[in-house]
């Protein structure tokens, strides 16, 4: 009888617990009737107290009784000792179990779906995260070599003068060519991907200058935001859209088709004077703005410039790149209709949009 009582205790309270092993059964039904299991192992107020309480420390006297029966001094450090071997067993499970939980929520955190990661951001190993191509035709720009002294960058899409960028952008060196750029007379240096350079939105042309004694072939991007979200891939490529206001007809586009999360860019076109507002499923997603550098006056309809910048994809994209009225707007999955509204006026209007999944990690 006394034997299999010190055994059944030896087995409660080992003194090293492997990481890899199981929590013996009788310290799990042992907790269990102590108290609950809000976690993965036994770890409680309710189990803290009964590790030190006068039941347990009671059981452990019984059991050991006989070895220690003319030494109380050393049975009372023998039940010191297991009572402390098993709060640290306890502590040890408690730790892989939160160990193993925080990684999950880690993994969570970067998974596409996790609501914890902002919808618009998505880095990709270790390139920049980027938003439209602003060339026409997504066509490279070609620059001039320019031996060993520099030369100012020309501006995204048409030569502007004194142009100013209007959001965070990026450069993009494509294969081949010497590039180094540089801000306020300063070398930039890439990104981790080594072929991207970073120009925050409000610099002046005039004061980004770059190097290349052999040439080089660049792309202009803009840099992920709220208002630039990173883009998947292309669903409909710039296509023009109209209205008859006249007919009592907003804008229309129909979605009810795709089956994922898309995002809407809309710019005005043309001859820039219009502002729309977007609707998904008659949900306003909000308004089109101006560049981003004039923060919360963005939205004014005194900060449209009026300039005609043609029309179809090349309008769209100067519209962008330049002062036009523009925005992208994330389109919820399971959406069937957007529509666009122009409430300044009473006549017909166009616009250019396109349509692009949002980016997945």
């Amino acid at each position: 009888m006394k034997g299999s009582l010190i055994f059944g205790a030896i087995a409660l309270f080992p003194a090293v617990i492997s990481a890899k092993a199981s929590p013996p059964a009788a310290i799990v039904e042992y907790c269990r009737q102590k108290g609950p299991l809000p976690t993965g192992f036994c770890k409680s107020p309710t189990c803290a107290q009964t590790l030190r309480s006068a039941e347990l420390e009671s059981l452990l006297r019984r059991a050991f009784l006989e070895c220690f029966a003319h030494d109380e001094i050393h049975l009372d450090s023998f039940v010191k000792y297991q009572i402390n071997s098993l709060e640290t067993g306890i502590n040890l499970f408690e730790k892989i179990y939160q160990d193993k939980k925080e990684s999950l929520l880690l993994q969570g955190r970067q998974s596409p779906s996790s609501p914890s990661r902002e919808w618009w951001n998505c880095p990709q190993n270790n390139s920049p995260c980027k938003w439209l191509a602003l060339e026409n035709n997504n066509a490279p720009k070609k620059l001039t070599p320019t031996g060993r002294e520099g030369m100012i960058l020309p501006n995204p899409n048409q030569p502007i003068p004194n142009y100013v960028y209007p959001f965070d952008m990026w450069v993009t060196k494509l294969a081949g060519g010497q590039f180094t750029l540089y801000i306020n007379g300063k070398q930039i240096e890439p990104e981790d991907s080594g072929l991207d350079f970073f120009i925050p939105a409000g610099t002046a042309a005039d004061d980004v200058w770059y190097k290349s004694e052999t040439g080089a072939m660049i792309h202009f991007y803009g840099s992920c935001s709220t208002y630039t979200p990173c883009l998947g891939r292309k669903v409909v490529p710039w296509t023009r859209g109209v209205s008859h206001k006249r007919l009592g007809q907003d804008g229309e586009i129909y979605i009810g088709q795709y089956d994922d999360d898309l995002v809407l860019t809309i710019a005005d076109t043309e001859t820039t004077s219009e502002q729309y507002t977007v609707f998904a499923d008659g949900v306003k997603l909000g308004s089109t703005h101006g560049r981003l550098t004039l923060g919360d006056e963005k939205y004014k309809r005194s900060n449209i410039r009026m300039i005609d910048v043609g029309s179809g994809a090349a309008g769209a994209l100067r519209s962008i790149a330049n002062d036009g009225f523009w925005g992208s707007f994330k389109i919820p999955r399971g959406a069937k209709k957007i529509t666009i509204v122009d409430d300044s006026s009473d006549f017909d209007f166009a616009f250019e949009y396109r349509l692009d999944t949002t980016c997945s990690c």
